[in-house]
């Protein structure tokens, strides 16, 4: 599986690159990632299982943009498998995340370090953006002390299943409302002058979840987050065990294919292993 792809677009006739980049890789429980039921009954068919997905990656996007680089979310880091890494969050939460998940990271793969590798230094990022806080979006956060961190406000006040105590002390979200309609997504907020970035309120896996778009001459970027796990999920209407709201999940997919319909749209969420390959060929969702 390649692990980092650069694609050169153009929007509004300027260029603009976008790179994908794997923070490492992740199992989750197979009943985890494909869920039978939800709620409590969801948590237990998959704890109680012992299938594993394959490896899937850890995604992080990076927009270089005439306005700055934009990071969206921050990935993971090679302490994920230390022993006591999770312990001050409680038993519980040490044991759920060190039995229900499998992590394989390396110092190299962290993003500050392939950050370096694209000639982009950390603190020179103009924002970053997080679709939601759980950890593996979370866990690069360290490296960008004195970057502007935007959050959606409700997701800062309704967080779902995330760590606080992996946040660093400074860490202090700029938090984003969201009161502009883009298609039919009623509550989004352009980051760009130019118009052509936005952050979009895609509620299902967490009550705050956020999508980013970037409107290119070839089309329009969809930066899903976890609002399926892969674009074949959402195809089929699945969604994970982990999903705090599964009715939301079920309207955000209605509303991104109807979207998908009107405009030519290529679907990148963070865990789809084709989410690079797709961002290359920019393949459409609906093609």
């Amino acid at each position: 599986m390649q692990l980092q792809y650069t694609k050169t677009l153009t929007s509004n006739g300027k260029p603009i690159k976008v790179h994908a980049i794997s923070t490492g890789l992740v199992k989750v429980k197979e009943k985890y990632l494909n869920a039978r039921f939800t709620g409590l009954l969801a948590a237990f068919d998959f704890m109680l299982s012992k299938k594993f997905t394959e490896w899937m990656p850890i995604w992080v996007w990076v927009i270089e943009h005439e306005e700055g680089v934009f990071v969206i979310d921050t990935g993971e880091n090679a302490q994920i498998n230390q022993k006591n890494y999770f312990k001050p969050a409680g038993w519980f939460a040490n044991w759920f995340n060190t039995t229900q998940f499998k992590f394989e990271v390396s110092r190299e793969q962290e993003i500050d370090q392939q950050l370096r590798n694209l000639g982009i230094e950390p603190q020179s990022v103009h924002q970053v953006i997080l679709t939601h806080r759980h950890l593996d979006h979370v866990d690069g956060i360290s490296y960008f002390e004195g970057v502007d961190i935007l959050v959606h406000r409700i997701e800062n006040e309704h967080p779902h299943g995330d760590l606080p105590h992996l946040y660093p002390n400074w860490f202090e979200p700029v938090l984003i409302d969201l009161d502009e309609p883009f298609h039919n997504f009623k509550k989004t907020k352009t980051l760009t002058k130019a118009g052509n970035l936005r952050i979009i309120h895609t509620p299902g896996h967490t009550k705050g979840h956020c999508s980013i778009s970037l409107e290119t001459d070839e089309g329009l970027l969809f930066f899903g987050g976890d609002v399926s796990y892969t674009q074949q999920q959402l195809l089929n209407n699945g969604h994970s065990g982990g999903d705090a709201e599964p009715k939301k999940s079920i309207e955000t997919y209605q509303k991104l294919k109807a979207l998908a319909k009107k405009t030519p749209l290529i679907y990148l969420p963070s865990h789809d292993s084709e989410a690079g390959e797709r961002l290359m060929k920019m393949e459409f969702f609906f093609e």
